[in-house]
């Protein structure tokens, strides 16, 4: 490249001399745009397009959601202390298998839970809440939850309600 560069200097000076600083001013001029803005997206354009691809992976989320619901998840259903209410899924929290609530409900002096009273790394868990994540091995002796998603489908939480006859969807406000 550079060699040809020489022999068109050498065969017509001028004309080359004449391009080159015709394309380094126009490469310069594209610069100096640039470094002021120039070329910048529109902010209300760049707003509307991180919205649309907001709604876009919000949408995916939801068929993900809906999927591992589909699929079967555990239900999981912890009382909040004092009310008759349901916790929702947490992300990062271990998840206790339900044997071990049977025998923490019979026991006079309450048990306090080891490793193998969780649910094992793998299980998709969901709640009345439409939350479903899954367990996955951390630091913990035990799975927590991790890649924790939502669905706004009743229908799909109502199917999954009817596996635990004695679980009641908690009622908007309590």
């Amino acid at each position: 490249m550079m060699n040809l560069l020489i022999e068109q200097l050498a065969d017509d000076p001028k004309g080359t001399a004449i391009g080159l600083v015709s394309a380094l001013a126009i490469v310069g001029g594209i610069g100096i745009g640039i470094s002021r803005g120039a070329f910048n997206p529109d902010p209300m354009q760049q707003r509307l397009e991180a919205k649309q691809q907001s709604h876009e992976l919000q949408k995916k989320a939801i068929a993900l959601a809906n999927d591992r619901y589909d699929a079967g998840c555990e239900g999981v259903f912890y009382m909040k202390p004092g009310s008759s209410t349901y916790q929702p899924l947490t992300e990062g929290a271990g998840v206790l298998s339900g044997e071990f609530w049977s025998r923490w409900n019979k026991a006079k002096v309450k048990p306090k839970p080891n490793a193998t009273d969780y649910l094992p790394a793998g299980t998709t868990v969901c709640d009345a809440y439409g939350n479903v994540g899954i367990l996955a091995k951390q630091a913990l002796p035990h799975a927590v939850v991790t890649d924790l998603l939502n669905t706004p489908d009743r229908t799909r939480i109502a199917a999954m309600m009817r596996r635990y006859p004695t679980a009641n969807r908690p009622q908007v406000g309590s």
